[in-house]
């Protein structure tokens, strides 16, 4: 039993800190994890690659010199290492800072981002291996020898600090899906304190691994400047970091609002928002499969030309993260430069849907699908959309391209080219949200496009405001003018429906004729229930509003078998998104 005691005096052969050290170094040590959380935070939620990569280096070099100062002043807790502490060489400390830079600039991007438990674990083990290295690398002067190590202290230090490493990821990851997992709490200033706690044990175990050398007499004099100068280096760095992050999360906000309005015209701001663009940013690799990329068709139509047109709205779902919106996806996709990539995929999709639906017979079902300016500017994208109509074997009057209001005035000449390009192609482009923008009527006989979808703020209250009929009516003697077609979107009653035909208008899209259904229900819908609704519809538009008599109102539509799978669970944001079926 003595030799027990004996060889375990001779492992910590320096003893715990006084309880006045180990209390402030606690506190540091605590104040370092929320620091280094709030960094890692700030990395996960970039969504743009660029900002991800600055982000996760501004953050780790932050994180290794942070790491390296409450590393050092450490040190001068333990009266056995006053000395070795104030005659600490600038060589090994400094080796001992880039050691601690680098390992974490290697491990913070996975830690902050990856979704694989796999690649942060072994992520985490590669960063305490590098502060354990950091560590000795600092003290090498003062260590008697490297061979007489405490396998045992060096071991548990090793598993501390991997614990700790992988628990603020997967914590950190938690807090992201706390987001859309109420359940999944962010971290607390208790877990806080706890890792601090971790911190206090690891470093008491890390300054015992090794036997020390005699300490030299010279150097103590020096000790509190030293002391002084290493915790202002900490405290200042930490301090502008923060300051910087905050500047940061505005420029981005800005960008990814900017962004936005390229391609829909109804985003929500809000930190929300931007918690689900990092998640579906770091879920980005799995989403982008065709298999992902769900598509549902909303029927259109006009009253005074044949055909039964579809406006394909992209639907996704994700094991981890539910059912997603798809503005927030396709924001990322802009941010991340995959845009082409995803439009592609999705006008391949749709043309697939199209292709078997003339096959069984049904030739008058055209598809428009709604795509980005970047896409469009691509180098020879009319070609490759020319190929695949004729690998369906689809006509191009079956396509219609959909593009915002915003990014056709954004964009100006080199847009404009691409458009004179598809049309003289003969596949059709349609401004789509119009009158969410901020372009003049009078630009409309200068772009190349096929008509207008008219925004639903149009409809708003349509049928009790004059000046919104008004509006209504000089728009569509203008797009007559100019030969564009006209849909008004949103239109869900009767009363609408009427008011839209009374300001001369005949193409409408909206609940009031149809949902968007899956693209098996396409084929019964069109063949069974279109003929009946549009005709009866065609004929509420031959009557005033006071016609119109409670036993001759349209069906609901909620009555048609057009809604969302019932397996498809619904996220909260879904009944706020224009576009969306609401529940």
């Amino acid at each position: 039993m003595d030799s027990i005691w004996h060889d375990a005096a001779q492992a910590f052969a320096i003893g715990f800190p006084a309880p006045l050290a180990g209390l402030l170094f606690w506190v540091a040590a605590s104040l370092m994890v929320h620091v280094c959380q709030r960094l890692v935070e700030h990395t996960a939620f970039s969504v743009d690659v660029s900002s991800r990569r600055v982000s996760a280096s501004h953050a780790a070099l932050c994180i290794g010199c942070i790491a390296w100062a409450l590393d050092v002043v450490g040190l001068f807790m333990y009266g056995e290492l006053a000395q070795h502490a104030a005659s600490l060489e600038l060589v090994p400390a400094l080796s001992g800072l880039i050691i601690m830079a680098v390992s974490t600039r290697l491990t913070i991007p996975t830690l902050s981002t990856s979704t694989r438990k796999l690649h942060i674990t072994v992520a985490g083990t590669w960063l305490a291996a590098g502060m354990l290295l950091a560590h000795f690398t600092i003290t090498q002067n003062q260590v008697r020898s490297f061979a007489a190590v405490n396998w045992a202290t060096i071991l548990l230090g090793m598993a501390i600090a991997l614990a700790l490493a992988s628990l603020t990821a997967m914590r950190h990851r938690a807090a992201k899906l706390s987001v859309l997992t109420p359940h999944l709490l962010r971290r607390t200033w208790e877990e806080k304190a706890v890792s601090g706690a971790a911190i206090l044990l690891l470093h008491w175990l890390l300054v015992n691994t090794f036997p020390l050398a005699s300490a030299t007499a010279g150097g103590r004099a020096h000790s509190t400047v030293l002391l002084f100068i290493v915790l202002l280096f900490g405290v200042a760095l930490a301090l502008e970091q923060l300051s910087n992050m905050r500047h940061d999360v505005d420029r981005q906000h800005l960008l990814r609002r900017g962004l936005s309005m390229m391609r829909v015209s109804h985003m929500a701001q809000n930190p929300e928002r931007d918690v689900q663009l990092s998640l579906v940013a770091d879920h980005l690799h799995d989403l982008l499969q065709p298999d992902r990329l769900k598509l549902h068709f909303q029927p259109m139509v006009d009253f005074r030309q044949p055909g039964t047109p579809f406006e394909a709205l992209l639907r996704i779902e994700d094991p981890a993260l539910g059912p997603l919106n798809p503005e927030i996806f396709l924001l990322v996709c802009e941010l991340q430069g995959k845009t082409a990539e995803v439009d592609r995929m999705i006008l391949r999709n749709a043309l697939g849907h199209v292709a078997h639906w003339h096959r069984q017979g049904l030739q008058e079902i055209s598809v428009s699908v709604n795509v980005a300016p970047i896409t469009l500017l691509e180098r020879g994208f009319a070609d490759w959309l020319c190929m695949e109509l004729a690998e369906h074997a689809l006509p191009h009057h079956a396509l219609k391209l959909e593009m915002t209001e915003h990014a056709i005035i954004a964009l100006g000449a080199p847009l404009v080219g691409a458009l004179r390009e598809l049309t003289a192609l003969g596949i059709a482009v349609v401004m789509d949200d119009f009158g969410t923008g901020y372009s003049s009527l009078g630009m409309l006989a200068d772009l190349p496009i096929a008509g207008i979808k008219c925004d639903r703020l149009f409809v708003q209250q349509l049928a009790r405001d004059p000046r919104r009929q008004s509006l209504l009516r000089h728009i569509g003697a203008l797009a007559q003018e100019f030969g564009l077609s006209v849909v008004v979107e949103g239109v869900e009653t009767a009363e609408e429906l009427q008011a839209v035909a009374a300001a001369g208008l005949h193409g409408v899209q909206g609940y009031l004729y149809g949902k968007p259904m899956a693209a098996d229900a396409v084929a019964a819908w069109t063949t069974r229930e279109m003929p009946a609704r549009r005709a009866a519809l065609e004929a509420l538009t031959l009557k005033t509003p006071r016609q119109v008599e409670p036993d001759t109102a349209v069906a609901p539509v909620a009555a048609y078998p057009m809604a969302l799978p019932a397996a498809l669970p619904r996220a909260p944001w879904a009944n706020r998104v224009p576009g969306l079926p609401r529940a």
